[in-house]
């Protein structure tokens, strides 16, 4: 093992490769990791010059993909101490078409997955099609996500679950840990 190295939770990293990020969420998430994880902290004042330093991003960009990682409830912000947000069943996909101004988070009528913000263009990750999924039972919804549709995403109290093919039963994640759902799939949230 190297002598210097930054100790992050599986369960962090394991949350963040189940989530779309963009190139610089991505960038600013690791810099955000390492001032507070690196220095067994949860949460630390880090200066955007700092995040410019470390990324290479030029500081309003830095400023447009922290107030979107905020928005989405990735990192938190406490004053000005940050934090990644560790309750993953918070974090929310960004809408299809959304930009990031100073008044918030505005969504496009043109649906394009693009920012542009001062002639720099940033590409989001692809978001799943729009479908009418907001009109199917909750029975069809388990359904089509056992079948592999992973459009919609199940939930039960803001916990992320997953479905054991195998198993055939349904697990949620809470403290830390994936337990078996004893619940009914009316109860199951999608996102």
């Amino acid at each position: 093992m190297e002598k210097n190295y930054t100790k992050i939770p599986n369960e962090i990293l394991e949350a963040l490769a189940k989530t779309k990020l963009s190139n610089y969420e991505f960038r600013y998430i690791w810099v955000l990791l390492r001032k507070t994880y690196g220095w067994n902290k949860l949460s630390d004042y880090i200066s955007p010059s700092q995040f410019v330093k470390e990324t290479g991003i030029k500081k309003y960009h830095i400023w447009r993909t922290e107030k979107r990682l905020i928005w989405r409830k990735i990192v938190t912000k406490r004053g000005n101490k940050l934090s990644l947000n560790t309750n993953y069943g918070e974090w929310k996909e960004l809408p299809k078409g959304a930009i990031v101004t100073k008044e918030g988070i505005r969504i496009t009528n043109s649906g394009k997955k693009v920012t542009n913000g001062g002639g720099h263009k940033e590409y989001l990750p692809n978001n799943t099609k729009q479908r009418k999924d907001d009109l199917l039972s909750f029975k069809e919804l388990a359904e089509a996500y056992k079948r592999g549709d992973r459009s919609k995403k199940p939930f039960f109290r803001g916990n992320p679950m997953r479905w054991l093919k195998y198993q055939n039963r349904w697990e949620v994640f809470e403290n830390g840990q994936w337990l078996e759902f004893a619940g009914s799939e009316k109860e199951i949230e999608w996102r």
